[in-house]
């Protein structure tokens, strides 16, 4: 059974003869994704997304931060100083000259 001629170029060659019809009327089964609702989940603790939320969100990453900003305020001003000249004269995109001041406050500052 060949669908296609040899000669692909021309698009009327395609011959559909032999290729059986698909039936429209056949239920689509399509994957479980709302298995977490179904089931019916009451403790959010175990609940992924709850999970990576917290984690993000923390009260010491938070204090420690202010802390030392009120602690090291000449250095946290260079840092923004040179985080500018990254995006204003590098051309930098925010993220890269996030990356790259994170690296160089942990370096330099131990921070």
């Amino acid at each position: 059974m060949r669908e296609v001629n040899n000669n692909t170029a021309n698009p009327s060659n395609v011959n559909f003869q032999g290729v059986p019809a698909r039936n429209l009327k056949e239920d689509v089964v399509l994957p479980d994704t709302l298995s977490a609702e179904k089931s019916g989940i009451t403790d959010l603790g175990k609940m992924p997304a709850e999970v990576i939320g917290r984690s993000q969100v923390s009260k010491t990453a938070h204090q420690k931060d202010v802390e030392y900003i009120m602690t090291h305020e000449k250095d946290v001003e260079d840092l923004d100083r040179y985080f500018n000249y990254l995006i204003d004269q590098r051309g930098l995109s925010y993220e890269q000259a996030c990356a790259i001041i994170a690296g160089t406050a942990e370096e330099f500052y131990g921070a």
